[in-house]
Parts: structure tokens; sequence; C-alpha cells
């Protein structure tokens, strides 16, 4: 597990982007997407009219 997650963590860095880790277990996560199966990994390409990105507290959303 924690290789995939500094994977993850490497390519973000490498990508200039921002990685936000998510309190709750993959259930939640999933749950929190709108589906009904266990979700390990999200990625925004397009955050579009939903509030994903400003549900997340100032001080953890990821630069831009």
């Amino acid at each position: 597990m924690y290789f995939r997650k500094s994977e993850i963590e490497y390519y973000a860095m490498l990508a200039k982007t921002g990685v936000h880790h998510y309190t709750g277990n993959n259930i939640e996560l999933g749950t929190a997407c709108g589906k009904y199966f266990r979700c390990c990994t999200l990625s925004i390409t397009d955050p579009g009219d939903s509030d994903i990105i400003r549900s997340i507290p100032s001080e953890q959303q990821p630069a831009a």
C-alpha cells in the first residue's frame, strides 16, 4: 500500500499538482463520490460545477 501511495505522491510532485489525503476509509470515499463501490484513488481532472474542491478546508487545498 505504501509503495502505491508514495508513487502517486511522486508523480503528483512531478506534475506540480496537489494531493489530498482523505481521512475516511475506501467505502466512505466511494460513497462521497456517489458510487456504490470502494474507491482507493480519486483524480479530479475537471471539477466542473461541483463543490468537490471547495469541500476541502482551505489549509489543505492543493496549490494551483
